[in-house]
C-alpha cells in the first residue's frame, strides 16, 4: 500500500535553523533557548522535529504536561525538559522517573515534590512560575512570602530557574509588558538572595515570540520562541506589518493531490447546502482528501483560492472540493511559501495562526525535509 500518495505536510529543517539563528542573533551571547513542543510541536510533529533539536543542540524543550515530557523521553530525548504548565499531584512521579524539571505553579506543589524527593532521595531541580499579570496559572505576588517559607524547608529541591509569563508582548509599546519586566527581575533577585542561591545557578527566563524581538531587556538568561521558530505571525496584521523587519522563513508546506477529478455542468452544485453552483458549462473540480477533521477550517469555504484552485463550497469532514484541477496526479501546495500564508488562513477564520497550525490532524503525513 503507497501512503505516500496522501496529504503531507513539509517540514523545512532550513527554515527553522534560519528562524532560531534570526531570534537568536538579537540576543547577547550565550543565551540559551527553550523551544515548546506543547500540542504535537505546535502541531509540526515532535517525533519528525527532534532530529533538527538534535542536530541544533536546543537547551530545553518545553511541554504541557507531563504526558508530553514522557512523550519525549519514549522518542529518545536525551536534553532537558521543562515542564511549562501544572500537575496532578498523583502524576508528580513522573518528574523523578522521566527526569523532566517541574514549574512550581501552586504552593502546595512544592511539599508534594519535596516528600517524593526525601522517599526517593533524590534532589529536583524546579523552577518558579510567577503570575505578574497574564491571569492564568503561577503564583502570585502576594503569595511571595508563603512561597519563599515553603522553599527555604525544601531541603530537597533545588530552585534551577524563575519565569513568567507576558500577556500583551505582542504590542511593541506596552506599558504594562515593560513594568512586569521590571517587577519579575526585583522579585526573582529578592527570590535569590532570601534562599541564598548562586544567580548564576538560576535561568531567569520571561520571552516568548514576540517578546524576544520587542523586547531585548525581557531576554534573560533564555528564550522561549514558539510561534516564530516554526516560521509565522500570529495574524495577517502582523504578518503585513512586520514581515520586512522581522524576516521569518515559514517552515510548514500543506500538499495534497485530489483522489478524484470530477468533470461538472453548468449549475449543478458542489458540498453541502448546494452553495456555490458551476459557472461554466463545463468545469473539472479535483475532491481533496482533507477535511475540517484534519484542520481545514469550515469558514474557508468559498472565500480562499490555493494558486488557481478556489476551494468551492463547504468544507466537509474529510474531503474539499477544489476548482480549475485537471490531473488526478497534480499536487496541489494549500499552505505554504508558494501558497497562501497560515496567517491568512487564520484571518478568514477568525482565529489565530497557533489554532490552525494545532489543528492539523493525525491523517496527515509529516516529514522533516531540508
Amino acid at each position: 500500500m503507497n501512503f505516500d500518495l496522501y496529504p503531507e505536510l513539509k517540514i523545512s529543517k532550513k527554515a527553522l535553523a534560519k528562524n532560531l539563528n534570526l531570534l537568536l542573533n538579537r540576543c547577547k551571547k550565550k543565551t540559551k533557548v527553550l523551544i515548546p513542543v506543547k500540542a504535537n510541536a505546535y502541531g509540526c510533529g515532535i517525533s519528525e522535529l527532534l532530529p533538527f533539536f538534535n542536530e541544533a543542540k536546543v537547551d530545553y524543550l518545553g511541554v504541557a504536561n507531563p504526558l508530553e515530557g514522557y512523550t519525549l523521553r519514549k522518542l529518545g530525548w536525551k536534553g532537558q525538559i521543562l515542564n511549562l504548565g501544572g500537575f496532578y499531584k498523583d502524576n508528580a512521579t513522573a518528574f523523578f522517573e522521566y527526569y523532566i524539571t517541574p514549574s512550581i505553579t501552586d504552593l502546595w506543589q512544592v511539599n508534594c515534590l519535596n516528600d517524593i524527593a526525601l522517599k526517593k532521595n533524590r534532589t529536583l531541580p524546579v523552577h518558579i512560575k510567577l503570575d505578574l499579570g497574564m491571569g492564568r496559572i503561577g503564583l502570585k505576588k502576594y503569595q511571595e512570602i508563603e512561597l519563599l517559607e515553603s522553599l527555604k524547608v525544601a531541603t530537597n529541591l533545588k530552585v534551577a530557574g524563575i519565569f513568567t509569563h507576558f500577556p500583551n508582548a505582542d504590542d511593541p509599546d506596552e506599558a504594562s509588558t515593560k513594568h512586569i519586566i521590571d517587577v519579575f527581575e526585583k522579585i526573582s533577585l529578592k527570590f535569590i538572595n532570601t534562599l541564598k542561591l548562586n544567580r548564576n545557578d538560576v535561568l531567569l527566563h520571561a520571552a516568548n515570540s514576540y517578546a524576544t524581538v520587542f523586547y531585548p531587556e525581557s531576554h534573560f538568561d533564555m528564550i522561549r520562541p514558539g510561534l516564530m521558530f516554526y516560521g509565522y505571525f500570529q495574524n495577517k496584521i502582523d504578518l503585513d506589518k512586520y514581515k520586512k523587519s522581522i524576516p521569518l522563513t515559514p517552515a510548514l508546506s500543506l500538499f495534497a493531490k485530489p483522489i478524484s477529478v470530477r468533470r461538472m455542468l453548468k449549475g449543478e452544485p458542489v458540498s453541502y447546502g448546494s452553495t456555490v453552483r458551476i459557472q461554466e458549462d463545463s468545469y473539472n473540480i479535483g475532491v481533496i482528501p482533507l477535511g475540517y477533521a484534519d484542520g481545514i477550517p469550515r469558514s474557508l469555504s468559498n472565500n480562499i483560492k490555493f494558486g488557481d484552485h478556489p476551494l468551492l463550497g463547504r468544507v466537509t469532514m474529510d474531503q474539499i472540493m477544489l476548482g480549475n484541477v485537471s490531473d488526478v496526479e497534480e499536487w496541489i501546495e494549500l499552505g505554504g511559501s508558494n501558497s497562501v500564508p497560515l496567517e491568512e488562513w487564520a484571518d478568514i477564520a477568525q482565529t489565530i495562526t497557533y489554532e490552525i497550525m494545532t489543528g492539523f490532524g493525525s491523517r496527515i503525513r509529516r516529514n522533516l525535509t531540508d
